[in-house]
């Protein structure tokens, strides 16, 4: 949102956490209701009315409709989409389509199963289990014998490896890459994939980016992808297997600041068919950590935020042990500057809220 502000639009915000900075930025904001990756179709589009009567330019979405992209078609009664149209986010976030169309354009994955799979079958390799449209990894579980497949989910092969990511602009036909990010995990024993940070500009072989690159140019071809989108893989070496497309605004758009909110800017032309004012992309690396809360923590009515700290919550917040409590970033000239540098304000963090 803060690359909205930046690029000069007055920005009304819909937000499940209603975060403090996310409030100042904001012209307006409304909290909504958002649980077990769904938001309360009822309540948004509530807002939406309500919204409406202030003429909106559009609406640019993030995370949370994948589970119910037919949410999107509901957005559409009252603005204009920006970014992917309701058909090809569910299309994408639907395993029987998305895997389907990544065999038919030749592009590696790991083995997948969508539907109940034997013990021997299970015990034959390392399964996880995953739903369709989740996100943040929070919804992955190691898929267990004698523990049948719920509706929705589906199984798929664990493999080791690094996360990488691409964050790339598509105009429906063509793509430009933004960057190439490294990912890691904060697991805990019931979500052992849960999301932790990124770090861009990450230095990938050579290999890999081209992987990466010709993947999202075969979908954007394939599908007619259009604004920011992202795609999560699995580096092995030189290697590469895709999880998944992120049809819209991915947390990693974050890591890549641009001189009054080029890069928002960038989003909204690719959105409407057009590549063609290209941002000058800060050089620097950027990387962002997602702070857990450990335990259940009141937080202390004065406490003083460090300037490095975003997402910050209400004032005198409860934050319940495994709730985002917020994301420390840091700036260096490479990615492993920024890595050590995040970790370092980590754990000054850590210990201001003891």
């Amino acid at each position: 949102m803060q690359a909205a502000v930046a690029a000069g639009y007055e920005v009304i915000a819909l937000d499940a956490f209603s975060d403090s900075d996310t409030g100042q930025l904001a012209n307006s904001l409304h909290a909504l209701k958002y649980s077990d990756g769904a938001f309360d179709a009822a309540e948004l589009e509530s807002t939406l009315k309500a919204i409406t009567l202030q003429g909106p330019f559009g609406f640019v979405y993030g995370s949370g409709f994948e589970t119910q992209p037919a949410l999107l078609a509901m957005v559409e009664q009252y603005m204009p989409l920006i970014g992917n149209s309701m058909r090809v986010v569910r299309n994408m976030k639907r395993a029987i389509t998305f895997f389907a169309l990544l065999d038919v354009l030749n592009i590696p994955r790991p083995p997948v199963c969508l539907q109940q799979m034997s013990d021997e079958e299970l015990a034959s390799a390392s399964w996880l289990t995953k739903r369709n449209g989740g996100s943040g990894g929070t919804h992955i579980r190691r898929a267990t014998v004698h523990v049948p497949l719920k509706s929705g989910s589906y199984y798929q092969q664990e493999i080791e490896g690094i996360p990488v990511s691409l964050l790339f602009a598509a105009d429906g036909m063509n793509v430009k890459e933004v960057g190439f990010n490294q990912q890691w995990l904060a697991p805990t024993a019931l979500m052992p994939y849960r999301y932790g940070g990124a770090v861009s500009h990450a230095e990938l072989p050579k290999a890999v980016r081209q992987q990466l690159l010709t993947a999202a140019r075969k979908l954007t071809s394939a599908v007619g992808l259009r604004g920011l989108n992202s795609i999560d893989a699995i580096m092995q070496g030189e290697r590469v297997w895709v999880l998944e497309l992120n049809p819209r605004l991915t947390a990693t758009f974050d890591l890549y600041p641009a001189e009054h909110g080029q890069l928002f800017e960038l989003h909204m032309q690719a959105a409407a068919g057009s590549l063609a004012n290209w941002p000058q992309l800060s050089e620097k690396a950027r990387a962002h950590y997602i702070v857990y809360a450990p335990e259940n923590i009141n937080l202390p009515e004065s406490f003083d935020w460090p300037e490095w700290t975003a997402d910050i919550p209400a004032t005198g917040a409860l934050i319940k042990a495994g709730e985002p409590l917020c994301t420390v970033t840091a700036e260096a000239d490479s990615a492993g500057q920024a890595v050590t540098l995040m970790a370092e304000r980590v754990k000054v963090l850590a210990k201001a809220l003891i």
